[in-house]
């Protein structure tokens, strides 16, 4: 038989494992089926929706986002007819900024193998993505980067953001 003072150790191990386990999820993740779709709906922060970047003609619009650290994977397919709009947007790159040369897995079924860990940009290149940046302010002291590989001819597209602090 366990006496209460032993007893009394394990509950509050068992109970703050449960707390912490409870609490260290601070991942969202969305799905839809259309730009509008995302743009209509109300169930989570407007925020994680690019409708600012994304074409009009956006859909099976994925979402993974983490608070802390701020970071944001999302994968998207677009007309490939509607384009202009996003290629205004982008930056083509040669050389991958910091922050993004490594990114961690979102461990989603959605997101490309080629995307994920330390990036190899001929890997990217071989299997069809372009890659482009976005690097707009996010407060005074830090600027978000975003990383988007595009494959115009598909339509489809994806982007990881992260920043950088200034």
């Amino acid at each position: 038989m366990i006496s209460a003072k032993c007893l009394l150790p394990i509950i509050i191990v068992g109970l703050s494992s449960i707390i912490v386990v409870g609490c260290g999820n601070n991942r969202t993740e969305w799905f839809y089926a259309s730009l509008s779709d995302a743009q209509k709906a109300q169930d989570g922060p407007r925020s994680w929706v690019r409708d600012d970047l994304l074409p009009a003609s956006s859909r099976n619009i994925h979402i993974d986002g983490e608070l802390s650290p701020s970071r944001e994977w999302c994968a998207f397919e677009f007309a490939p007819a509607d384009s202009d709009s996003l290629r205004r947007k982008l930056q083509p790159i040669v050389m991958l900024p910091p922050p993004v040369q490594r990114v961690r897995s979102p461990d989603m079924d959605w997101w490309p193998v080629v995307l994920k860990g330390n990036l190899d940009v001929d890997k990217i290149h071989k299997v069809g993505f372009e890659l482009y940046v976005v690097e707009e302010p996010a407060n005074s002291v830090n600027t978000f980067i975003l990383l988007f590989a595009i494959d115009w001819q598909k339509g489809r597209g994806f982007f990881f953001e992260t920043y950088r602090s200034d």
